[in-house]
């Protein structure tokens, strides 16, 4: 009976040990919590250095932005810059990945800048938050990122209406009615002259490619149109290569 009795007690001590050891591991040593694995794209920058990182998906990434490319356009990299940094940081990001694309001649790539926030967090981001753009830049057009300038050779309010420009509103045509996006025209006078009629001026330009977008079937509702005047100068009004600069229409897409 005593022995019965001491197997019994050894059964429930076993049993005992063994649920304190399950609450034990359980609670005390807890396990630690599965890691997930963060995907990035195909380039990313190292957010103290400022060095780019990529990895196997670079090279159909890097194909991809070449096959998108033409023979009068060049390719803006605009780098990011981020919370503390300078803009010039964003460029000195944009002349690394231009290393990166030798098959084309240095002329051909533009760089440029953007704010993007925080590096650590948008490294989720497709290309942390580089941007990349095939532009027109000529005696005509500057294309930018985010805006576009059409540039007045003559102290007019008639449209540019020469093969470079009209090609290029066949394509934003085409883009504004496929995407749907608004667009705002913004005219640009030099100083020459008074101020209220560099004013309307500014407003017969935009008003004049606005017509032009409606004619190629872009929903007139979708244009917006506005005048600086002389207000708003790219360069100082002081020669007559600056004042061709300030002679312009700028057209920005807005979603």
């Amino acid at each position: 009976m005593k022995k019965l009795l001491v197997f019994i007690l050894f059964i429930l001590f076993l049993l005992l040990a063994w649920f304190s050891w399950g609450w034990y591991k359980d609670t005390v040593v807890c396990c630690p919590e599965p890691v997930t694995e963060i995907s990035y794209g195909p380039l990313i920058f190292d957010c103290n250095s400022g060095e780019v990182i990529t990895n196997d998906l670079w090279p159909e990434k890097k194909q991809e932005i070449l096959t998108q490319g033409a023979k009068d356009r060049k390719l803006l990299l605009v780098g990011p810059y981020f919370n503390s940094e300078t803009e010039q940081e964003g460029v000195n990001r944009a002349e690394k990945v231009k290393l990166l694309f030798s098959e084309l001649a240095d002329e051909n790539i533009i760089t440029d800048a953007r704010f993007a926030g925080d590096c650590e967090a948008t490294k989720v981001n497709m290309l942390h938050e580089l941007k990349y753009k095939w532009v027109i830049r000529n005696d005509d057009i500057i294309e930018h990122f985010d805006k576009t300038f059409v540039f007045y050779k003559y102290d007019s309010d008639k449209e540019v209406t020469n093969e470079t420009v009209l090609a290029y509103f066949d394509e934003l045509s085409s883009f504004l009615k496929e995407s749907g996006d608004n667009i705002l025209i913004i005219g640009h006078t030099d100083s020459d002259g008074p101020s209220l009629y560099n004013e309307d001026l500014g407003l017969k330009r935009a008003n004049e490619y606005k017509a032009h977008l409606i004619s190629l079937g872009v929903d007139e509702s979708k244009i917006t149109v506005e005048s600086k005047g002389e207000s708003e100068p790219l360069r100082p009004n002081d020669t007559p290569e600056n004042k061709q600069m300030n002679r312009r229409v700028a057209i920005h897409i807005t979603e």
